[in-house]
């Protein structure tokens, strides 16, 4: 049953406005709160409750959006500007310095080699150096650092690096493709940016999948192809560093 925006959607609008991203039990669980607090009836479904928020969203240039953690695979909420760089927003809590060493920090994490999408903690220490024409100390990039984490724009992994996280895959999808081109590596099956998951084991193919995307569309395929150049699929060819080291087995490695 359809229903008219109304103090509900508002309210949850301004809930997604604080929080920015939150595990889809977390949005249903805020959609349940608004609803209680507004004592609106609960004739509309989750999905379709969402579906109405973005119409009234859309001319204001943001939208609800749903991604996945690249590692797990579990679903995300996140609320998105879709028109503009949202670090650049004139709301940000980033100076303008900052704004100059993420975009530093996730040029390095794109453009590594082998396909790594990981830059270690070293040399994100360091990339403050190269900010002008005020360079940070490592003590600063380090306060940057963990600010960037706690706000899931990055993630860091026990293998000592830093890899791009939930949030910025979903907010800056826009900017990655139209800042680094081929670089910004695209998932097959789901269309969005990847930066860890597995490869076609044909050197030249350019198919990549997450992890997650390959469980659900391998799944009930004996003998899995590439969905491009269908060459047998081996799911032990896998790329990117934010990977933990128990997604795949032991004896499975990094792409060459």
């Amino acid at each position: 049953m359809a229903s008219q925006y109304n103090d509900s959607h508002r309210l949850f609008v301004q809930g997604m406005l604080t929080k920015r991203i939150i595990t889809e039990p977390e949005a249903k669980q805020l959609y349940d709160q608004v609803l209680e607090a507004t004592s609106l009836p609960n004739n509309v479904e989750y999905e379709l409750f969402i579906s109405e928020t973005n119409k009234e969203l859309v001319e204001l240039d943001y939208a609800l959006r749903i991604c996945h953690n690249e590692r797990e695979g579990d679903p995300y909420l996140t609320l998105v500007n879709v028109k503009q760089d949202p670090m650049t927003e004139d709301a940000t809590s980033f100076k303008p310095a900052e704004i100059s060493y993420c975009r530093e920090l996730f040029g390095a994490i794109i453009n590594a080699d082998n396909e790594e999408f990981a830059i270690s903690a070293t040399k994100a220490l360091n990339l403050g150096a190269k900010i002008t024409p005020v360079k940070f100390t490592q003590r600063e990039s380090q306060e940057l650092l963990n600010k960037l984490v706690q706000d899931k724009w990055i993630a860091f992994e026990r293998k000592g690096v830093y890899y791009i996280d939930t949030r910025a895959l979903a907010e800056l999808q826009h900017f990655f493709r139209e800042q680094y081109g081929e670089a910004a590596k695209e998932c097959t099956f789901c269309l969005d940016i990847i930066t860890m998951g597995e490869a076609c084991t044909v050197a030249r193919c350019p198919v990549r999948v997450h992890k997650y995307c390959a469980d659900k569309h391998f799944r009930n395929t004996p003998e899995p192809v590439c969905p491009q150049c269908a060459t047998r699929w081996s799911r032990d060819k896998i790329f990117g560093l934010g990977l933990p080291d128990n997604s795949y087995s032991d004896d499975e490695s990094m792409s060459d």
